[in-house]
């Protein structure tokens, strides 16, 4: 029996979002064991919204595997790893080897991992193979399956999950008030230019919106607020929210919204989660079928090679095309 398990997924929150469907699955497997994600600092601020977890456990960072941290930190986080004692410890952070080898080293009584090209590792109790082309939460969810010893398909789906509190809704009410429009947010950001989609382009979809009478917020991190002021000075009538949103209040949003248009980062994968329909507009930097939504029904994708060749057009009646989806869903 695993009483304690702990998952490395020492990423970003996309990647940590297409993870929860794994998760569940551990929690279904595992239902009395303390589960432990071992994550990046800022996944803390993640940790309410992940209902199959116990706890997060900081990790520093890796040199040579995420360019964080250094050697002196690695060791004490190793060392603490291994203090915790985990029945079983997972490595969901990616293919291997350096992220398998450094999962070995908590001394686990089991580990599980992906085995990638360079070959098997010994020390491995599970090893799944890592097939590149396969949906990120799908290959996840097979790892988990595997560490548990269920049949495939036999603790539930891949389709990520996160929970919303009601602080988290309080906050999101304070922000923008509850309202007899439908709710649109539109996110203009992107952690790289590849897969930002031209202000402009936002900016003439936010216009259209506010005229077919949604209610439009513009969401944004504090380094983006000057993007999300032009996108709201290019449709005037929209609401600026651009860093005034924490990563709580946002889920919230994004909760309540209607439609999610985006390009492909963090808030694309909140709306997954939530069930919230979505546009998520993508670029050549991006694999689409390892991390689209599953559900194309209500979650559109729109692709560009450039990202700037995806039309207004194109994404304006893919926002028509969901809320008549769901219109006929009575949802």
């Amino acid at each position: 029996m695993v009483r304690k398990l702990g998952v490395f997924r020492g990423l970003y929150l996309g990647d940590l979002v297409a993870a929860t469907g794994a998760l569940r699955a551990l929690r279904r497997g595992y239902p009395e064991a303390e589960i432990s994600l071992i994550s990046l600092p800022w996944a803390v601020a993640l940790s309410p919204h992940l209902p199959h977890v116990n706890r997060i456990l900081p990790y520093p960072g890796t040199p040579g595997l995420d360019g964080g941290g250094d050697e002196a930190s690695l060791e004490k986080f190793v060392a603490r790893m291994r203090d915790e004692r985990f029945g079983l410890a997972m490595n969901m952070h990616g293919r291997g080897p350096t992220s398998t080898r450094l999962v070995i080293r908590f001394g686990a009584r089991r580990t599980a991992s992906f085995v990638g090209d360079e070959g098997d590792i010994r020390a491995l109790d599970v090893g799944v193979p890592w097939d590149a082309e396969a949906h990120e939460s799908r290959k996840l969810l097979l790892l988990a399956e595997k560490a548990v010893g269920s049949p495939t398909g036999a603790l539930g789906s891949p389709e990520p999950e996160l929970h919303v509190r009601e602080e988290d809704n309080w906050r999101a009410r304070a922000l923008v008030p509850p309202a007899k429009k439908h709710l649109a947010i539109v996110h203009p950001g992107a952690s790289v230019a590849e897969k930002r989609w031209p202000a402009q382009a936002f900016g003439r979809v936010a216009e259209a919106l506010v005229c077919q009478g949604y209610a439009v917020a513009v969401t944004g991190s504090m380094g983006e607020r000057k993007l999300t002021r032009c996108i709201s000075g290019l449709a005037p009538g929209t609401m600026d929210l651009g860093g005034q949103t924490d990563l709580s209040t946002l889920i919230a949003l994004v909760a309540r919204a209607s439609v999610l248009i985006s390009n492909d980062t963090g808030p694309a994968h909140l709306a997954y989660a939530l069930q919230t329909p979505s546009v998520t507009i993508f670029g050549p930097s991006t694999d689409v079928e390892r991390w689209g939504p599953l559900n194309r029904r209500r979650h559109a994708v729109l692709f560009g090679n450039p990202i700037s060749n995806v039309s207004t057009d194109n994404a304006l009646r893919s926002i028509q095309a969901l809320a008549m989806s769901q219109e006929r869903l009575g949802a």
